[in-house]
């Protein structure tokens, strides 16, 4: 199959190193089997094209009080102790286990694509804790853990980002502070080519996929004033609103380096772009809980 056609175009139509639209709201709630033991305390939902997930965050409690959400390491008591948990939703819940059609319930025994997919969700959970203990400040909640649970509603490809998006977007809202605002973008290597924010058709090609975590600033307009980057500046460049790489993963295949610098260079840029939407949302999140604390 032609991932990338003679004119330099992907199957939706984009450039290579284009994402799709994305878009991110507050509120959104997902169902979790832990939802019945309390409100959450914040949640939000993120889309990239039609990829959409949810996450919801339930804490911080004190270890004390949050024995339901399992045992607390004692080597890392002093700091807040993160748990995810990342699912799919079971829209296919009338053949696996559920009613089938015409009122008989009939358990079926898990398919070998519900095993990898609960397999896959059970790594990228894990994942996800590891990168959120260096984007969270932990030390600002000693013996303390907070519970996250997302879910992919529809995956239309790069899942991970939306998912890991989500998950910023709802700590935001919960009001867990950040270190700084995180961006999780997707790539994927297919005809010579470095796909951006590869979709399902691109995914399915089993090219060498690549997922980035940034720290993103947000580009200040400054006219060339002294001590500042801006975009009248002589010291801007085209990498004013990317701080670090936090994280990035490649699998898949095997790349050479200068094909792996090109993956990371694209995930960099399109984190950039990504964290625009996500900035508007969260101002315009705050100064609607701002407004309400005032009325109140």
């Amino acid at each position: 199959m032609e991932y990338v056609s003679l004119e330099g175009l992907r199957t939706d139509g984009r450039r290579p190193h284009e994402p799709r639209f994305c878009a991110a709201s507050f509120d959104a709630y997902p169902i979790s089997r832990r939802s019945k033991k309390g409100g959450c305390t914040g949640s939000a939902a993120f889309s990239l094209g039609q990829t959409v997930c949810v996450a919801a965050v339930f804490g911080p409690n004190s270890t004390s009080a949050s024995s339901a959400f399992g045992a607390i390491d004692p080597l890392s008591q002093e700091r807040l102790k993160v748990s995810v948990e990342v699912t799919s939703a079971a829209f296919g819940a009338d053949l696996v286990g559920g009613t089938r059609p015409g009122g008989s319930r009939k358990t079926l025994g898990k398919s070998s694509a519900s095993t990898k997919s609960d397999r896959r969700n059970k790594e990228l959970a894990l994942k996800f804790e590891q990168i959120l203990g260096s984007c969270i400040d932990t030390k600002r909640y000693p013996r303390s853990e907070v519970y996250i649970s997302c879910a992919t509603m529809n995956d239309d490809g790069s899942a991970s980002a939306v998912l890991f998006n989500s998950i910023i977007l709802a700590l935001v809202d919960a009001g867990i502070p950040l270190l700084d605002v995180f961006v999780a973008m997707c790539a994927t290597r297919l005809d010579g080519e470095t796909l951006l924010d590869q979709n399902e058709v691109e995914e399915r090609g089993r090219g060498v996929e690549c997922f980035v975590v940034a720290e993103t600033k947000e580009k200040k307009k400054t006219d060339g004033v002294k001590g500042h980057i801006g975009f009248g500046s002589n010291e801007n460049n085209d990498s004013d609103g990317l701080q670090r790489i936090v994280s990035y993963d490649i699998s898949g295949g095997k790349l050479a380096l200068t094909a792996v610098d090109a993956m990371l260079r694209a995930c960099a840029k399109g984190c950039e772009e990504v964290s625009v939407v996500m900035r508007k949302a969260m101002k315009k999140r705050l100064a609607k809980l701002a407004s309400t604390t005032r009325n109140m």
